[in-house]
């Protein structure tokens, strides 16, 4: 054992209802919308942890992926970009996002924002019931499903694109255990179920400082190892953000060093 006290099983953290799901969107959307709105000229030119995108670029995205859910038409225009062959879907979507609004200008992509992002939220948690039971293979999430994609995923991708600029801009990140403490246990609750395949039979305990953290046991039976890490740097690991490298030196690993660098290597959540 690696501790006496028996970190939480990941795969039992309870999912979310469509409400909960509204509710993390429309407080995540609010934080966002808060923070461009500090934003100067000379910010929105800075570049991010997504290397082909600046600030503004990261609002673009943003304002295309909140139209998304505006209604079954703008979801068609974007979702079709996604039968390019040889692209990740969600790239090939995100171009088009970023064509799209190619001429926007900052204050055109908060307004669009602050226009699509209610409606977006509401359909997403309550309604597209005719696409919901539908998903796609994934190369990191396995099977994506839109029902997951509408009621997690999107909250999670503003979250993460939050940081993303107040990281770019030295801004502060705005953080409440209720709130961003819940986006990170369902990022923990992702990774779980294919970590295990990966670890086999063995378990580790994954300890998230910070006000978003958590203690939770990935993997099967009692952990053999253990990895501490702050909940924002691990984030920005499992979205791919850091080299195995980088978050290598920003973990503490203990236990079985096997198993504890084998888990860290296969941290990769869809964002």
């Amino acid at each position: 054992m690696i501790s006496p006290t028996a970190p939480a099983d990941a795969l039992l953290i309870p999912y979310v209802t469509q409400s909960e799901a509204w509710q993390l969107a429309t407080e995540e959307l609010r934080r966002l919308l808060a923070l461009v709105d500090t934003l100067g000229e000379e910010d929105w030119r800075k570049p991010t942890a997504c290397t082909a995108w600046n600030v503004r670029d990261m609002l673009a995205h943003q304002a295309g992926a909140y139209a998304s859910g505006t209604g079954y038409r703008e979801m068609i225009h974007q979702y079709s970009a996604a039968l390019k062959p040889g692209r990740l879907a969600e790239d090939a979507i995100n171009e088009r996002q970023l064509a799209d609004r190619a001429s926007k200008a900052p204050a055109e992509l908060i307004a669009e924002l602050n226009r699509a992002g209610d409606a977006a939220i509401r359909n997403w948690a309550y309604g597209f019931r005719l696409v919901k039971p539908f998903g796609i293979p994934h190369p990191v999430a396995g099977w994506l499903g839109l029902r997951h994609l509408m009621l997690v995923v999107h909250s999670r991708d503003t979250w993460i694109h939050r940081l993303d600029i107040c990281r770019a801009t030295g801004r502060p990140f705005e953080q409440t255990r209720e709130h961003d403490g819940r986006i990170v246990a369902l990022v923990v609750r992702d990774l779980a179920g294919p970590l295990a395949r990966k670890l086999g039979g063995g378990a580790i305990a994954l300890e998230l400082a910070g006000v978003a953290g958590g203690t939770w046991r990935l993997g099967r039976g009692a952990p053999a190892a253990a990895i501490r890490m702050d909940a924002l740097d691990f984030n920005i690991y499992a979205s791919g953000r850091f080299s195995y490298e980088e978050a290598a030196g920003r973990a503490v690993l203990s236990g079985d060093a096997q198993l504890a660098e084998h888990a860290l290597r296969n941290f990769a959540v869809l964002y």
